[in-house]
């Protein structure tokens, strides 16, 4: 979860990141409203406010659209390691903070998680890689994506089928891993860089 968020408030954070991805501009109170099902836009402008008080959104009063959110400058934090063949457990803490700005990537939150393993070596991502995420519980079928299963991480390419989700390694030699409905695959985020330290 964002830090100093509600789990709402987060989820409210992370719509409104989706709705400017996909429309180029952000949504507006009855928009959040309508998506949450609130019973009133009262809801919605009151987690706008909590968001903009803890300094993630900017909203210019008296205009319908104008939200703007707002990128913490200060890096990309590093959470831990993702494995790029068996699933292995990512801590959830910050080792380090890349030094990079977060809006070279685009809008959204943005997290880092270290390879091991040779699953996505023919996509060029080595173990002791870091990959660049945007943190995000969708994605578009064939994005790489950093996925939970139950409480590990794993990298690979997002393939939905009809009743099952297959996670493809870029490796030969590997098989795709096969998720089923009941074995609620979740994911962390979308794989929008990598950083290969010499």
């Amino acid at each position: 979860m964002t830090k100093g968020l509600t789990k709402r408030q987060a989820e409210v954070l992370e719509f409104i990141n989706r709705y400017l991805e996909e429309h180029g501009y952000p949504p507006t109170v009855r928009e959040v409203a309508a998506h949450f099902g609130f019973r009133s836009p009262r809801a919605a402008h009151d987690h706008m406010k909590a968001l903009q008080k803890k300094g993630y959104l900017r909203v210019r009063a008296g205009r319908p659209r104008a939200v703007e959110v707002v990128r913490p400058r200060s890096g990309i934090p590093v959470l831990g390691r993702i494995a790029a063949g068996l699933p292995i457990l990512a801590v959830e803490e910050a080792e380090e903070v890349l030094g990079l700005d977060p809006g070279f990537f685009g809008s959204g939150r943005f997290f880092a998680l270290r390879v091991r393993g040779d699953s996505m070596i023919e996509e060029h991502i080595q173990d002791g890689d870091l990959v660049i995420l945007r943190a995000q519980d969708w994605a578009r079928p064939g994005e790489i994506v950093a996925v939970l299963l139950e409480d590990e991480v794993t990298l690979k390419r997002y393939v939905p089928r009809r009743d099952v989700v297959e996670l493809h390694p870029a490796n030969p030699r590997l098989e795709p891993i096969v998720v089923t409905p009941d074995q609620a695959p979740r994911i962390l985020g979308v794989m929008r860089g990598l950083v290969r330290k010499a």
